[in-house]
C-alpha cells in the first residue's frame, strides 16, 4: 500500500466514535466506511475488502473477539487494529487476533502512528492461523428451551446461523456451518466490563498476556 491511502473500515457499537473516526481518517484522506457491529462489518467486507481493519472488542451481537478471529482465518491479508477501553498497555495481548492494538481513551496519536505504519507495508500476506483454534463467541439470549443462544459465523463461508449452547464454560466445542457444512470449534466466554481495565503484560520472549480471568483460560488453550 506505498503511496496510497489505505481504505479504512471502522467497527464500533457506539455512533459517536464511528463518526469521530470515520470524518478524522476520511479527511486525511483514507477512503472510510463504519459498521456497528461484526455482523455489519463481514457485510461490507463481503462487499469489498479493507486494507485496514480498525475494530473495538467489546460489542453486542458478534463480538470483536469473534469478529477478529473469522477475518484472520479468512481473509488474512487484511491489517487489523484491535481497540478497546477493557485493555490496558502496549502491544497486542495475547489471544486477540490483531496485528496491532490501541488503548481507549489514551489519545489519538498512537492511533494515527499505527495506521501510518500500516500504510507503509507492502501487501499483508500472512499464512493464517490453524482452522481448528476456535472462535471466541458471548451467548447473546435465550431460546424457547431457555437455553443460552449465540449467533455463530462460519470463517469460510462468512454467514452467521443460531446455535444453542450452555454457559460460558471455556471448553472448546465442535460444530458444523448449517450453510456450508465447514466443521467450527468455538468456546463461549463472558462478556467484559470495559469499566475495569485488564492489564497485559510482555513475557520475556515478547508475547502478550492479558490477567482477565475470563479470557486468560480459554486463549492459553487456543496459542
Amino acid at each position: 500500500m506505498p503511496n496510497l491511502k489505505a481504505r479504512m473500515l471502522i467497527v464500533d457499537d457506539e455512533p459517536s466514535t464511528r463518526t469521530l473516526l470515520s470524518q478524522i481518517f476520511g479527511n486525511l484522506g483514507h477512503p472510510v466506511r463504519a459498521a456497528e457491529d461484526g455482523f455489519s462489518a463481514l457485510e461490507q467486507i463481503r462487499e469489498e475488502e479493507p486494507d485496514i481493519l480498525l475494530s473495538d472488542l467489546n460489542m453486542p451481537g458478534m463480538s470483536g473477539f469473534e469478529l477478529l478471529s473469522v477475518v484472520r482465518r479468512r481473509i488474512p491479508r487484511i491489517y487489523v487494529i484491535a481497540t478497546s477501553g477493557a485493555f490496558s498497555g502496549d502491544g497486542v495481548p495475547h489471544g486477540i487476533a490483531a496485528d496491532a492494538f490501541h488503548e481507549k481513551a489514551t489519545g489519538l496519536d498512537s492511533l494515527f502512528q499505527l495506521v501510518k505504519a500500516a500504510t507503509k507495508l507492502e501487501k499483508h500476506v500472512r499464512a493464517g492461523v490453524d482452522a481448528s483454534a476456535p472462535i471466541w463467541i458471548s451467548p447473546v439470549g435465550r431460546d424457547a428451551s431457555s437455553e443460552a443462544s449465540v449467533l455463530i459465523t462460519c470463517p469460510e463461508c462468512l454467514r452467521a446461523f443460531s446455535l444453542s449452547v450452555g454457559a460460558a464454560d471455556f471448553v472448546i466445542h465442535e460444530t458444523r456451518c448449517v450453510h456450508c457444512d465447514t466443521a467450527i470449534h468455538y468456546a463461549t466466554v463472558q462478556p467484559m466490563n470495559p469499566q475495569v481495565p485488564h492489564r497485559f503484560r510482555a513475557h520475556s520472549n515478547g508475547t502478550q498476556t492479558s490477567l482477565a480471568l475470563q479470557l486468560q483460560a480459554p486463549m492459553g488453550v487456543a496459542r
